[in-house]
């Protein structure tokens, strides 16, 4: 009998020792920081709402000087005279996330930068650079140095573009000059044109170009089209003069 207490005694510890773990771990996984709901007032100074090492979350609904009117304020001051901090989590802003700071010596804040939105939108007050050791991919259309997008292009660039080498795709030449079955427009033709449209044939004039820009894959095929006509012109030309030096020759008139 005594055999069969000990072993119940030992049974029941090792029973209530898992019963009091797992309770335990059950309750570490549901434990919260919970903090009263105050407003504050995002037009003070720092270290004006909050103590040194201290950390406090704030509401802004409708509060003063906030980026939104609903907004979730997270403030942490370490030591006297240290640096402050400010994440704010915006509310009907595309949930954007939001931080400012202030240095021990500063008596104002800084203004807010963007660190995140829910769009994955990254925004720097500084040089945003992007570094990787693989290839770097942006799906959609990029925007470098411009407000808005110009009409169906993936890339919109609003200054000049550098760069050591430029090679364009395209899908399609201007060999076609060269088929027999081409025809050159008579130059008589071309300089009327000329004379009343004050631009080449086939070639936008200057309003246009102000107006609409450049498709440079069309433009450079447009004016090797008209080099390649030039030199058939040329070649004519030297025909028609080989043809008259002959004539000449042959009359003794040289």
């Amino acid at each position: 009998m005594p055999n069969f207490f000990k072993y119940f005694s030992q049974s029941a510890f090792l029973c209530l020792f898992i019963l009091l773990t797992h309770s335990s771990d059950s309750l570490a996984q549901v434990n919260q920081i919970t903090f009263n709901m105050e407003q504050i007032d995002l037009l003070k100074g720092p270290r004006t709402n909050i103590s040194w090492m201290s950390m406090k979350l704030w509401d802004n609904y409708k509060g003063a000087g906030g980026p939104t009117d609903s907004g979730t304020v997270l403030e942490i001051y370490g030591r006297a005279g240290h640096q402050t901090g400010q994440l704010y989590f915006g509310g009907y802003d595309n949930s954007k996330i939001r931080y400012r700071e202030a240095f021990y010596a500063q008596n104002e804040w800084s203004e807010w930068v963007t660190l995140l939105d829910s769009k994955n939108n990254v925004e720097s007050a500084g040089n945003l650079i992007l570094k990787g050791t693989g290839n770097s991919s942006i799906k959609g259309n990029l925007l470098i140095g411009a407000e808005s997008q110009f009409p169906g292009a993936r890339l919109t660039v609003g200054g000049m573009i550098a760069c050591k080498e430029l090679k364009i795709d395209i899908a399609a030449g201007a060999d076609f000059v060269f088929d027999e079955a081409y025809k050159l427009k008579d130059l008589e033709l071309i300089n009327a044109f000329i004379q009343e449209n004050n631009h080449l044939p086939d070639i936008p004039s200057e309003a246009v170009m102000k107006k609409e820009g450049l498709n440079v894959n069309e433009f450079q095929i447009k004016l090797l089209q008209k080099i390649e006509e030039l030199t058939l012109y040329s070649i004519q030309q030297n025909e028609q003069i080989k043809q008259l030096q002959d004539i000449i020759t042959r009359n003794g008139l040289k």
